[in-house]
């Protein structure tokens, strides 16, 4: 695969697949553990909404080591549990939609301290896959908060946030038991255990933090249009390149809306100001390519929703699940039946969650 933005910045990846538990950037000591008499812990994670990336044109692989892209992010009330108990011997049994994830990262934690023991795993995720709720990588995050906390937090957050961050993975879009190295900002870590809005800057730090109005809500539509990735998708791979060539531009658009309209105005309690910003960052940044290359109309959907008095929208993650925010009870209905007349194959209503991940004392029924 090559990713190319210009003749002076161009990307080769070549994807080898990995066994789980893979450093791809190996942090450099072994941090010691402090066991205490709890065996057991189950956490709660909610789910992330991305906005976006601050820069699409530095968005690199694990295996490049490049952490500059940064992100935008909600933290929402769809939630994933996971449940660790330790053993005494050195296995690792996992009860997972994503079996083969969930190990990757659980032997991260282990194989960076100096635990001898193994772990009981067992997650349960929300229906909901590839809407930009973050799945997968809440999945892993929470894995590895649990395991940490039941060997006495030998990582502090930050470090937990860079193992993870640097050694992330994606499953294979045609085989989901082979993983690859992925793209991460450490976003979706920060929002998870910290809850609330949340903007990630480089080298995945955390330099904006305020709560969601609790009247406010979220409305995503997913356009019914099919999704692969770059290993089944030439035209995907295409879009990217030609996304990092636009954002040598954009990128310093999206820095100075950050800066100066999103940041200030959220603290000021203005989301109607937020929310334009969003549109603007969505229309005329590298967002734009990216909608048009799901060829179904989605500027014209997001244009509707603007039109109909919608605070905010966006396209979250890489799409192609769009999103507005409200705190018009009227205009969530307004939102549902554009989405739904525009032939959306699922539509989802979430709030916002300011706890962030929290233990709980049982898991959920299925």
């Amino acid at each position: 695969m090559k990713l190319e933005a210009s003749h002076y910045d161009t990307i080769e990846w070549k994807p080898i697949a990995i066994d789980p538990g893979t450093f791809i950037n190996k942090p450099e000591h072994t941090y010691k553990s402090k066991l205490g008499k709890k065996r057991e812990i189950i956490l709660k994670s909610p789910c992330r909404v991305d906005v976006g990336l601050i820069d699409y044109s530095a968005l690199k692989f694990t295996d490049q080591n490049d952490y500059k892209a940064g992100e935008m992010s909600f933290a929402c009330d769809v939630y994933t549990y996971v449940k660790v108990k330790l053993l005494n011997r050195s296995k690792i049994i996992i009860d997972s939609d994503r079996p083969t994830m969930v190990k990757h990262y659980a032997l991260l934690v282990k194989k960076v301290t100096d635990y001898q023991g193994g772990f009981e795993i067992k997650t349960i995720a929300p229906p909901y896959h590839h809407v930009g709720f973050g799945s997968s990588a809440v999945m892993a995050e929470t894995t590895a908060l649990a395991i940490n906390i039941l060997l006495g937090n030998p990582l502090t957050n930050r470090e937990l946030r860079n193992l993870i961050a640097y050694n992330f993975v994606e499953e294979s879009d045609n085989d989901k038991t082979k993983l690859f190295p992925g793209a991460s900002t450490g976003g979706s870590f920060n929002t998870i255990t910290n809850g609330g809005f949340v903007i990630t800057s480089s080298e995945c730090e955390k330099i904006f933090h305020e709560n969601i109005p609790e009247d406010m809500s979220f409305v995503v539509g997913i356009p019914n249009v099919g999704v692969k990735g770059p290993e089944a998708s030439e035209t995907d791979v295409n879009c990217m390149g030609w996304e990092r060539h636009n954002e040598r531009i954009n990128a310093a658009k999206s820095c100075l809306w950050i800066l100066t309209e999103i940041m200030p105005y959220w603290v000021k309690g203005d989301y109607s100001k937020v929310g334009e910003a969003f549109y603007n960052y969505t229309f005329f940044g590298g967002k734009g390519m990216q909608m048009l290359f799901y060829r179904c109309d989605e500027h014209g959907i997001l244009f509707e929703l603007k039109e109909a008095g919608l605070e905010g929208g966006w396209m979250t993650s890489a799409g192609p699940g769009l999103v507005v925010f409200t705190q018009d009870q009227k205009k969530i209905k307004i939102a549902q039946k554009i989405f739904k007349r525009r032939g959306c194959k699922q539509i989802v209503t979430v709030k916002g969650d300011n706890r962030g991940t929290i233990e709980v004392n049982n898991l959920p029924k299925k």
